[in-house]
């Protein structure tokens, strides 16, 4: 989490004017943090931004018919990635936010091209479940450079307590953390379950109390900015995409597409002489619910039954001088065939090595069958299969 903290965390400079600068709730300057859920979307606390109310008009010279499309504020946000400034992460788009009772807003930066980025969940948090967030050591967290010094601090759910803390929810840090509860500076933070690393709250406050520090944080939620593009979302069929709002039905629906999709069914083929036996190659085939074959490589075992003389009762695995050797990685073939993959490999051996030995033992040893395992699938998403696939085939039929 911290690898991806440092490409997909950034701390938040919020500076403005204010309509009403006697309010004590409200400050022109403010500090928090942001993440990164998308490409360009980044997470923040609302109340560190602000509603557009809260912020003078600005004008700045403009014609009056564009002051009123854009409705610029007397508001500058900056953000601060770790390792230094970056032009592109200058005024960032401020999104409008579905309701301002959830304290999160969305940051968007269309110059942005972020390869890593947080996942979301709407799963109940769960008293009996572990969960984590990202804060800073440093010790000013209202300082733009904290965002260099993360640190994961360990936290338990402790649950709701609407007379005090209204919708948030409330979070205990465990053991001794390293990080400083400033009032300023951890706010927009997320908090996420250890076990995959998904956010379920964004950070709201930090309160420090006799007993430690407490949380309290906004849960992940539909109306949150990022989870309506995310349920909006038809699941890829490919499963190479994770964009899925976890625990939502798009995420079901995602899960199980993958699990379909993975599903091959696989037949093999052997084309003979005419004494019966395998001619060169064998051909393994699959066929899948996949638009396109979603198969980049498998893995193959080849064992060879049948009895080393005669006069055993029994079939059993024949060793030969290759035994070690017996396993082999296949490609698919190529153009029209692409679902198909092809070995003359497990021909060859049984022909020029196994079936040598026994003619050379003179003891009426013959092959029966051969079984193919296919033992490891790997997708072209990336994603490997374990669940062992097997197949076998008559060496000679009559």
């Amino acid at each position: 989490m911290l690898e991806l903290a440092s490409r997909a965390f950034f701390h938040v400079s919020v500076m403005g004017k204010l309509v009403d600068v006697t309010d004590p709730m409200r400050k022109e300057n403010r500090q928090g943090k942001a993440f990164a859920v998308g490409h360009n979307l980044l997470i923040t606390s609302q109340h560190v931004v602000g509603e557009p109310g809260e912020w003078k008009p600005r004008n700045d010279g403009r014609a009056n018919e564009v002051l009123r499309a854009v409705r610029p504020l007397e508001r500058d946000v900056k953000l601060h990635q770790s390792g230094g400034p970056s032009d592109e992460l200058a005024d960032p788009i401020v999104l409008p936010t579905l309701s301002y009772n959830a304290d999160a807003a969305g940051l968007s930066l269309p110059n942005l091209k972020l390869e890593k980025y947080f996942d979301l969940s709407i799963c109940g948090i769960d008293p009996s479940r572990n969960y984590s967030t990202i804060m800073t050591s440093d010790d000013d967290p209202a300082d733009p450079k904290s965002i260099d010094k993360p640190v994961i601090v360990e936290l338990a759910a402790a649950g709701y307590e609407p007379k005090t803390f209204g919708a948030l929810y409330v979070f205990d840090t465990v053991g001794n953390p390293d990080f400083k509860g400033e009032p300023e500076g951890h706010d927009g933070s997320p908090i996420f379950d250890d076990e995959d690393g998904t956010v379920v709250a964004v950070v709201s406050a930090v309160i420090t109390g006799g007993s430690g520090h407490r949380i309290l944080a906004t849960p992940i939620q539909p109306m949150f900015p990022g989870a309506s593009a995310l349920l909006a979302r038809a699941p890829d069929a490919s499963g190479a995409a994770a964009g899925s709002l976890k625990c939502s039905l798009s995420d079901t629906v995602k899960r199980i597409n993958d699990q379909v999709v993975a599903h091959a069914n696989w037949s093999l083929k052997v084309e003979r002489e005419p004494d019966g036996t395998p001619n060169d190659e064998i051909y393994l085939h699959y066929d899948s619910v996949a638009d396109k074959p979603n198969i980049d490589n498998i893995k193959i075992q080849y064992d060879f039954w049948g009895k080393q003389r005669a006069s055993s009762n029994r079939m059993a695995r024949l060793p030969y001088a290759g035994s070690e050797a017996n396993q082999i990685e296949l490609k698919p073939d190529s153009g029209p065939n692409d679902r198909q993959f092809s070995t003359t490999e497990v021909v060859l051996a049984g022909k020029k090595q196994l079936e040598t030995l026994l003619k050379e033992k003179k003891e009426g040893g013959y092959i029966d069958y051969v079984e193919v395992t296919i033992f490891y699938t790997h997708l072209v998403d990336g994603r490997e299969l374990d669940r062992e696939i097997i197949l076998d085939f008559k060496w000679k039929q009559p």
